[in-house]
C-alpha cells in the first residue's frame, strides 16, 4: 500500500502506552489463547496468524460476518493482547472507518481469543488450538512478502499449526483454507510451497503423510488485497481505513472450498474460474495503478504534494478519465473482456481519488518511476497499438512528465549514494506557504524542498537519470538530442523498441517533443491544461448501451422512502431482515391468502416462522414464483450466495444462514449491494412504536436519514391522537399537534413531512371554510367530544393542512411529501395487506401548489391511471417534484410505462424510484430490478437523440443519472423558491 504522510499522520501522534508487568504479559489470557467466552471455541471457524490492521479491518470482519468466531495470533510482541485486555468486558476491538465527508464510523469485531506467538507460553497454547476447535475452516495469514521465504518464522509456524491441524483430524468435512492479506502475485502458490518444503515439514514425525493430507485437505488461495489502512491517531492498535472497496479482498477458489456466502460479503470477491484473479490484478495495475502513476509526477511538480489536490481541480480528474477512454479502455480488447468489468475499476477508484481524507503524498508514490512505467503504462500502450490505435496525446504526456521528473537538474550532491540520489527541479512552490516554507523527508532518505524548489530521487540503479542528465543541463538541448535521449531510455523498458518498430518509434518522438517543452520552461500543468482534457468524449451508436448500463450499475442512489431502520434504532427490535421477514411481507401474504385454504385470522394467529412456512410451500413449491414479489425474493438470494440453497429448495438451509449474520455487517452489506448512498426512513409520531424515538431519537446511523411520517394523523382516529397528546403533555387540539410536531421536527431534523392521503382526500382552498370564514379557532377547539355535549366539528384534511402542517413547512423549510391514492382497508381481514388503490385526487395537489407557492411539494400517485395527469403537472409547477412508482406500480410494466412518460414530460428533473421497503433484504432486489428497468429506459431515449445527430459522452450519462437517481430530489430539496 502506498501510504502518505497524510495517511500515516496517526504515527505521528503522541502514543498512549499501556504497560503491563511482564508476568502479565507472558501469562495472561490474552496471550496464552484462553476463550473469551464461554463456549466460543464450539463456534470458532477461524484462526488468523497476524494481527496487522488490515487483517483486523478486512479479512477478521469477513470471517466474522460468515457466522463464525475468529481468533487472532500476533506474530511478535504482546500489543493486542495488551489492547484486548484492556477492553475487558468486552471482547471485540474497534475498526475506524473514515467517510468522504470526515465522519468516522467505529465498528466492533468480536474475538474469541487471543494470544502471541512471540513468547513460549503463547506459542504452546497456539499450537494446542486445532483440537479444541472442531469447525476450523479458515487460517488467516497477514504475510508479506519479505515474510514468505524459505525458512522463514511466519512459514514454520503456520507449518507447526498445520500439523497440528493434521494430527487433530481436521479438514475432514471442509478442507482449510488459508487466505493471506497480501498483493505478492500467486502469494498462495508461494506460501505452499515454502510451507511444504521448510524444515519443519521436511523433518516433522510422518512427514511424508503430513504432505499428502495438505495437498488432499488443505487448499492455499491466492488473493489480492486493497484498502489504504493507517491507525487511529494515538492508538496504534485501531484500524483507521478508507470506505471498503468493492475487492478489498479478492480470493481464488478453483477448487469450490469456500461456502458461496463468502462472495456476498462486502469488499470480498471469490473468483471460481482460472485466470480470474489474474484478470483483477491486471485491471488493478493498469486501471487502478496506471492512473494513479500517470496523476502523480505532474501534480508534484506543481507543488500539488498530496493527491487529493485532484479534488476539483480543472484538468487532472478530466485527464484521467481522458487516459482512461482512449489508452487504459484497449486492455478490454487485449484480455478479451467485456468493458463493463472495466469501468467499474475506473468508477471506483476515481471516487477512492476523491477521498479528502485519505491523500496520499505524490512525491512517495513517485517512487521507482521506470519500472511503474513498464508495469503499470506500457502494457496499456501495446493494448492500444494492438487494437489498431495510435497512443493518445495524454498518454504520451504520462510518459513525458515521468521523464520530466526524472531529469537531474542543477547539482548533484549524492551521485555517490549507492544507489545514487538525484536532485530534480520543481515547477512551482509548494501547494501552501506552510508546506512552501519547509522541508520534509518524504521517505526515509529522500527529502522535498519546496522552498528552494528542488526534490530528491532515487530510481533503480540510477542508469536513466543519469541518461537524462544532459537534458537538464543549463541551456538544454536540441530537439533532435532529447528523441535520441528519450528513445534510449524508453528502449529500455522490456518490449519497447524503438529502432524497429515504428510505431514505437513514433510515441518516442512524440514523447520528446513534450519532454523538450518542460525542460524549456512550460511547466507540466500548463502543458496538460494545453492539451484540453476536459473536451467531451463522445460515444458511438455501438457503445451506448453497454455505456449507460455500467452506468446505472455504478451509480449510488438516494432511496427517499422505506419503513427501514437501523440497528441502533430501539435497541434493533424494529430492524427487520431474514428470510422469514420476506416471505411475511404483505404483497406475498395476499398473493398466499388469494388462493389459500386458510382463514385470514387463523393466519395470522400462526408464528412469523410457520407464517413463512406456508407462504414458501403455496407460492414457490406447488407454484412457479413468478410474480414480481416472489421473484425479487429469489433475486435476494442469488444476490446472498444462496442459489444452492434456493435450487434445493432448502428453506431451512437458509434460515441457518441468516442465523449466522450480524446485525451491523447485514445491514451494511444491504446497503453495498443495494448501491446506496443513503436511505430516508419514515418516522410516525402517531405511531405508539415510534412516538419515544420521534421526541429523543437516537444518534443519526450512517446512512440513514429521516423524514417525519403524518400517515395516522391523516388517518383521522383523533381518539388514538387524543391519548397520544396526553401522554406527551400536549393540549388535545390542533395547536397542541401542532406544537407535537415542531418537537419532532426539532429533535428529528427531517429531510422532508410526509402523508399518504386517502381516496377521499380533498383540499380546495387555503384557511377558509366554505362561506370564507376564517377556521383559525380550530386550532383550539377540542378534538374529542366531552360528555354533554353535542357532536363537534372534527378537522378536515384542508385545516391539518392550513393550520397544522404547511405553516410547519414554511416556518421549518421543509418539503411535503404526498403519496396519493391510498384506499385503506379495501379487505380488512388481511390487516396490512388489505389496502387497496383509489384516486389520488390531483386537483386537490394542484390546489396546494398554487395556494403555497413558497412551500415545496413531492408526490407519488398510487394508481397507474393518474401517471399522465400528475406528470404533467409537474411540469407546471416549480414547486413539485414527482417521485418514484410506489407500492402498486412498483412493477416492471408499469414502471417501464411510468418512466418513459416521465422522461418525455419532463426530462431528468424527477426522482426514478424508491423503494419504499420494510424489510432491508428487499432493498437488494427493489435496486437490482428498478437499475435494469432504468438502463432499458435510458438507452431507448439516448438512441432516439443520436439519430438526430445529437452527440453523447459518458459524462453526459453520468451525470443524468446521478440527477435520477436521487440528484433531482437533492437539487429540489436546497433549491430556493419564493413565496
Amino acid at each position: 500500500l502506498e501510504l502518505s504522510t497524510k495517511c500515516l499522520a496517526p504515527f505521528l501522534c503522541p502514543t498512549i502506552l499501556r504497560l503491563s508487568s511482564p508476568n502479565m504479559a507472558e501469562h495472561g489470557p490474552a496471550v496464552t489463547f484462553e476463550p473469551l467466552e464461554d463456549g466460543v471455541f464450539d463456534r470458532t471457524t477461524a484462526v488468523c496468524l497476524g494481527t496487522g490492521r488490515f487483517l483486523r479491518a478486512v479479512l477478521a470482519p469477513a470471517l466474522v460476518e460468515l457466522g463464525g468466531e475468529v481468533i487472532l495470533a500476533q506474530t511478535r510482541g504482546t500489543s493486542f493482547g495488551a489492547y484486548m485486555g484492556a477492553r475487558k468486558p468486552s471482547r471485540s476491538y474497534e475498526v475506524d472507518t473514515v467517510l468522504q465527508d470526515g465522519r468516522v464510523l467505529t465498528s466492533q469485531v468480536p474475538v474469541a481469543a487471543c494470544g502471541s506467538l512471540g513468547v513460549p507460553a503463547g506459542h504452546s497454547a497456539f499450537m494446542a488450538l486445532p483440537r479444541k476447535l472442531p469447525k476450523l475452516r479458515y487460517v488467516g495469514l497477514g504475510l508479506t512478502e519479505a515474510g514468505i521465504v524459505h525458512n522463514g518464522k511466519s512459514i514454520l509456524d503456520l507449518a507447526e499449526f498445520l500439523h497440528a491441524c493434521f494430527s487433530s483430524g481436521l479438514g475432514a468435512v471442509h478442507p482449510l483454507s488459508l487466505l493471506n492479506t497480501d498483493n505478492m502475485p500467486f502469494n498462495g502458490d508461494a506460501i505452499k510451497s515454502h510451507v511444504h518444503s521448510c524444515d519443519f515439514t521436511q523433518n516433522t514425525s510422518r512427514s511424508e503423510e503430513f504432505q499428502k493430507w495438505m495437498h488432499a485437505h488443505v487448499v492455499f488461495h491466492n488473493t489480492m488485497v486493497d484498502r489504504i489502512t493507517s491507525q487511529r491517531a494515538g492508538e496504534p492498535d485501531v484500524p483507521r481505513a478508507e470506505p471498503l472497496p468493492a475487492k478489498a479482498l479478492v480470493i481464488e477458489d478453483l477448487s469450490g472450498a469456500l461456502p458461496p456466502q463468502l462472495g456476498s460479503v462486502p469488499g470480498v470477491v471469490v473468483r471460481s474460474q482460472p485466470k480470474c484473479l489474474e484478470l483483477d490484478i491486471a485491471l488493478k495495475l493498469r486501471i487502478a495503478n496506471g492512473l494513479h502513476t500517470a496523476m502523480v509526477y505532474a501534480m508534484s511538480l506543481g507543488g500539488l504534494f498530496e493527491t487529493d489536490g485532484c479534488i476539483g481541480h480543472p484538468d487532472i480528474l478530466a485527464y484521467l478519465e481522458q487516459l482512461f477512454e482512449r489508452d487504459i479502455v484497449h486492455v478490454c480488447t487485449e484480455l478479451r473482456i467485456l468493458r463493463l468489468q472495466a469501468t467499474p475499476v475506473f468508477s471506483e477508484w476515481m471516487s477512492r481519488l476523491q477521498h479528502p481524507h485519505f491523500g496520499l503524498g505524490c512525491l512517495f508514490v513517485c517512487q521507482n518511476a521506470m519500472q511503474k512505467m513498464g508495469i503499470r503504462l506500457l502494457p496499456s500502450v501495446r493494448a492500444a497499438l494492438g487494437a489498431g490505435e495510435r497512443p493518445s496525446e495524454f498518454m504520451t504526456f504520462a510518459i513525458a512528465v515521468m521523464l520530466r521528473f526524472l531529469t537531474p537538474v542543477g547539482d548533484q550532491p549524492r551521485l555517490a549514494d549507492q544507489p545514487p540520489v538525484f536532485v530534480g527541479r520543481l515547477d512551482a512552490a509548494g501547494s501552501t506557504a506552510e508546506q512552501a516554507s519547509k522541508d520534509w523527508e518524504y521517505t526515509p532518505g529522500l527529502w522535498a524542498r519546496p522552498a528552494a524548489g528542488t526534490y530528491e530521487f532515487r530510481d533503480g540503479d540510477g542508469l536513466v537519470p543519469l541518461l537524462l542528465r544532459p537534458l537538464g543541463r543549463p541551456g538544454g538541448c536540441s530537439l533532435a538530442a532529447v528523441t535520441s535521449i528519450a528513445s534510449e531510455v524508453l528502449s529500455r523498458l522490456e518490449g519497447f523498441e524503438p529502432r524497429s518498430v515504428q510505431e514505437h518509434k513514433q510515441l518516442a518522438s512524440d514523447v520528446a517533443i513534450m519532454l523538450q517543452r518542460m525542460l524549456q520552461g512550460e511547466h507540466a500543468m500548463q502543458l496538460l491544461a494545453s492539451l484540453k482534457p476536459q473536451q467531451p468524449l463522445h460515444l458511438q451508436e455501438r457503445q451506448l448501451e453497454e455505456a449507460v448500463r455500467q452506468e446505472v450499475d455504478a451509480a449510488e442512489a438516494v432511496d427517499l422512502h422505506t419503513h427501514l431502520f437501523s440497528v441502533g434504532h430501539h435497541g434493533g427490535q424494529t430492524m427487520q431482515y431474514g428470510i422469514d421477514a420476506l416471505l411475511t411481507y404483505h404483497y406475498l401474504v395476499s398473493e398466499f391468502l388469494a388462493t389459500a385454504h386458510i382463514d385470514p385470522e387463523d393466519f395470522y394467529r400462526l408464528p412469523q416462522r410457520e407464517q413463512a412456512d406456508l407462504v414458501w410451500h403455496g407460492l414457490f413449491i406447488k407454484a412457479s414464483p413468478i410474480s414480481e414479489h416472489c421473484r425479487g425474493v429469489l433475486t435476494t438470494l442469488a444476490a446472498l450466495g444462496l442459489r444452492e440453497e434456493v435450487a434445493a429448495r432448502d428453506l431451512e438451509a437458509i434460515r441457518r444462514w441468516y442465523a449466522g449474520q450480524n446485525p451491523d455487517m447485514f445491514n451494511e452489506k444491504m446497503m453495498r449491494l443495494a448501491r446506496l448512498r443513503y436511505v430516508v426512513t419514515s418516522h410516525d409520531v402517531f405511531d405508539a412504536q415510534e412516538t419515544a424515538s420521534c421526541l429523543s431519537p437516537p444518534a443519526a446511523a450512517h446512512r440513514y436519514r429521516g423524514m417525519l411520517a403524518l400517515d395516522k394523523l391523516f388517518e383521522g382516529d383523533w381518539s388514538a391522537v387524543c391519548q397520544l397528546l396526553t401522554q406527551v403533555g400536549e393540549p388535545r387540539t390542533l395547536r397542541g399537534v401542532a406544537q407535537l410536531l415542531g418537537r419532532c421536527v426539532a429533535a428529528l431534523h427531517p429531510m422532508f413531512l410526509t402523508a399518504a392521503t386517502p381516496h377521499d382526500f380533498d383540499y380546495s382552498a387555503a384557511g377558509a371554510a366554505d362561506d370564507g370564514s376564517s377556521q383559525e379557532w380550530l386550532l383550539d377547539a377540542p378534538l374529542d367530544p366531552i360528555e354533554g355535549d353535542g357532536p363537534r366539528k372534527l378537522p378536515s384534511h384542508g385545516d391539518l393542512l392550513d393550520l397544522v402542517v404547511l405553516p410547519l413547512c414554511k416556518k421549518a423549510k421543509l418539503p411535503l411529501s404526498l403519496r396519493m391514492g391510498t384506499r385503506r382497508g379495501l379487505c380488512s381481514a388481511l390487516r396490512l395487506a388489505g389496502d387497496g388503490v383509489g384516486s389520488a385526487q390531483l386537483a386537490s395537489l394542484a390546489q396546494l401548489c398554487r395556494s403555497y407557492p413558497g412551500v415545496k411539494f413531492m408526490a407519488t400517485v398510487l394508481s397507474r391511471s393518474d401517471q399522465h395527469e400528475v406528470a404533467v403537472m409537474a411540469g407546471k409547477f416549480q414547486n413539485l417534484h414527482l417521485w418514484g412508482c410506489w407500492w402498486y406500480c412498483n412493477n416492471p410494466s408499469v414502471v417501464s410505462e411510468v418512466t418513459s412518460l416521465r422522461m418525455e414530460l419532463l426530462g431528468t428533473g424527477f426522482t426514478f424510484q424508491a423503494s419504499s421497503a420494510r424489510v432491508h433484504d428487499q432493498l437488494i432486489y427493489k435496486w437490482i430490478h428498478s437499475r435494469a428497468l432504468l438502463a432499458r429506459a435510458l438507452t431507448s431515449k439516448y438512441s432516439e437523440l443520436m439519430a438526430t445527430g445529437w452527440r453523447l459522452s459518458r459524462g453526459d450519462i453520468r451525470r443524468d443519472v446521478s440527477r435520477l437517481l436521487g440528484g433531482s430530489f437533492e437539487e429540489f430539496v436546497a433549491k430556493r423558491i419564493g413565496d
